[in-house]
């Protein structure tokens, strides 16, 4: 293959464990950058809801106003509906082409998409007549929901008949405390804020490649055959007690530490154990904070890397094309 040239990837995805909470899947036949794309992409560039602004009306907790809104902020809100919404950096984007009714020839007037849902939150401690009374706790389920939108809610919200599913405290009130404040939410990224991040992580490793040679290890004795496989911090090794090699137990565990690679060595079995990475293999973990479920967040952020490569692609054709036809800035000539 000549240098500098790329070869034609199919890359090939295989679900190995998902639920409401968290998705495990293979990212085949790809690039690092790729993958490393996706993860970044995840993290920081998948729009979701938050509560982005809050008009405190009274307060006399003793949390200050500043400390409140930080908490308001960081509550998950259900976004299965964030495309319907626009956010304030979306307000100049025209990429999408007019839509014509075939019966008119006119173009179809759409409805201006919505920008904010608004919450209200009012709340008293309660005064329960006794000098040792549990303080109020006013959690995500005493917000009053925006009657426009239902379906955007705090996470868990109001889930009375499922006792695994419990509401987010916001704060504790004594008898004569009071809060009453109204909160905007509005769609967001994680690069701007980290409270429209919808990961509560989002990792991947490459699987390793294990080559064994126990003929080479047959000159150690068992019991240095047990030191061997003890140097490893993650225990994947260990000697078979019938035919006395070294196996592997689980390689999905290694940290490339390469610590039983060195023990090897000191034993003067070099080469004996060979680990390298597999090739074009990632094995992501995606946790969600909630507001979104772990597949869409995947899929939205493969619909953000193909619109950047949407620009991307436009803006290459639009400087060609002014380097061809003369006309173009020489200070951003390209050369391929």
């Amino acid at each position: 293959m000549a240098s500098g040239t790329c070869r034609p990837r199919d890359p090939k995805v295989n679900i190995l464990s998902s639920t409401s909470e968290a998705l495990n899947f293979e990212l085949l036949d790809t690039d690092l950058s790729v993958a490393n794309a996706l993860r970044r992409v995840m993290l920081s560039e998948v729009p979701t809801l938050a509560i982005d602004l809050v008009e405190i009306h009274y307060n006399n907790t003793v949390l200050n106003d500043e400390f409140i809104t930080h908490r308001l902020g960081l509550i998950p809100i259900l976004s299965t509906r964030v495309n319907d919404f626009k956010a304030w950096y979306e307000e100049d984007e025209s990429d999408e082409e007019e839509e014509i009714d075939p019966n008119t020839g006119y173009p179809i007037e759409r409805e201006e998409a919505p920008t904010e849902v608004v919450f209200k939150l009012n709340a008293i401690g309660e005064d329960k007549g006794s000098e040792n009374d549990e303080p109020t706790l006013v959690t995500s389920d005493d917000i009053e929901l925006d009657p426009r939108f239902p379906g955007i809610a705090p996470i868990d919200y109001r889930q009375y008949d499922n006792p695994a599913k419990r509401p987010i405290v916001i704060m504790k009130l004594k008898p004569g405390q009071a809060i009453s404040l109204k909160a905007t939410v509005r769609k967001g990224i994680g690069k701007d804020h980290a409270k429209w991040n919808p990961c509560a992580t989002v990792v991947f490793r490459i699987p390793p490649i294990i080559h064994i040679n126990n003929q080479m290890l047959s000159k150690l004795t068992e019991g240095q055959k047990e030191e061997l496989v003890d140097s490893c911090p993650t225990k994947i090794f260990k000697v078979n007690p019938d035919s006395k090699e070294v196996e592997v137990v689980n390689s999905d565990q290694y940290t490339y530490d390469d610590e039983i690679v060195r023990k090897a060595e000191l034993l003067g079995v070099s080469g004996a154990i060979l680990i390298k990475e597999k090739p074009e293999h990632f094995v992501f973990t995606v946790e969600s904070t909630g507001s979104l479920p772990p597949h869409e967040i995947v899929v939205g952020a493969i619909r953000t890397l193909k619109k950047k490569l949407r620009v991307l692609i436009k803006d290459t054709n639009r400087v060609l094309s002014e380097q061809r036809y003369g006309g173009g800035d020489d200070r951003y000539q390209m050369n391929y």
